[in-house]
């Protein structure tokens, strides 16, 4: 028979109750868990401004106390976004929201030590001071680009090639996710050129771009990804070279002009 579907009880009056078990099974959904005898590594249900879900670290260091830490994911991607995390106006934000979020910062990596018995309380208050941090990124859109050598030698390279590249220029995952890549031409194909320059974590931004590359090139038919990174600052493991040169046009020195030449020339 036709007629207007039946309507639950659920769509005319939410509950309490419903709510809640709304909620837990969101939690329960994104919660991942992964442990040894005196460490646990886990998801949250927060994530940072390019999707990805904000993973922690809680370390029994002593009986009765526990280190909860970013693993230096936060501050390593801000440095991938080309975000100078050490410039006295950044530093003092992070400060500031260390300090409103119970957190501490040591050689990149920001935590907290924690007593039991634990609080959970304590814990997504971390989460989210690592939230706002990651929030910095949008610094680099009030401000003029810094220059670096790698910079410098591309913007040589693309200008002997007769390109003119958008720097900064925002793609987008979904219209909701925008990814800046520091250079983007079309010299017959649209090209994208991001330069690695993170000092820790290689691996892990390197796993993060392998994400970001391949949900792009479901959305720009032709996309080229080229990866720059400095041959004397980066020891590029098996790992990143594997996802380099399995998801990238191109992945080699900034110094290697003749084969970013080579990657740039129009598609026949």
């Amino acid at each position: 028979m036709g007629g207007r579907p039946t309507v639950t009880a659920f769509e005319t009056h939410l509950t309490s109750a419903q709510l809640r078990d709304l909620l837990t099974s969101f939690w329960n959904g994104v919660l991942e868990i992964e442990s040894t005898p005196h460490r646990h590594v886990f998801t949250m249900p927060a994530s940072f401004p390019d999707g990805w879900q904000v993973v922690l670290e809680l370390t029994q260091v002593a009986p009765g106390k526990f280190r909860l830490s970013d693993r230096g994911k936060t501050l390593s991607w801000l440095a991938g976004e080309g975000l100078n995390t050490a410039t006295d106006a950044t530093a003092r934000h992070i400060e500031r929201l260390c300090a409103e979020h119970f957190m501490q910062r040591e050689q990149g990596v920001l935590f907290r030590w924690l007593d039991a018995p634990l609080d959970a309380t304590d814990i997504q208050v971390f989460a989210e001071g690592l939230v706002a941090t990651s929030r910095l990124d949008i610094l680099n859109e009030h401000r003029p680009t810094e220059e670096s050598v790698a910079d410098i030698v591309v913007q040589q390279i693309l200008k002997d090639a007769g390109l003119v590249p958008k720097r900064r220029h925002k793609l987008f995952i979904t219209e909701a996710r925008p990814i800046a890549v520091d250079y983007y031409v079309e010299p017959g194909h649209p090209t994208a050129i991001q330069i690695l320059r993170t000092k820790t974590d290689l691996s892990g931004t390197m796993e993060k771009w392998r994400f970001r590359w391949r949900e792009l090139r479901k959305r720009y038919t032709g996309l080229a990804p080229i990866m720059l990174y400095d041959r004397n600052l980066h020891n590029m493991e098996p790992y990143g070279l594997h996802i380099g040169q399995s998801e990238c046009t191109l992945l080699c020195g900034y110094d290697e002009e003749a084969r970013i030449h080579e990657a740039l020339r129009p598609v026949a």
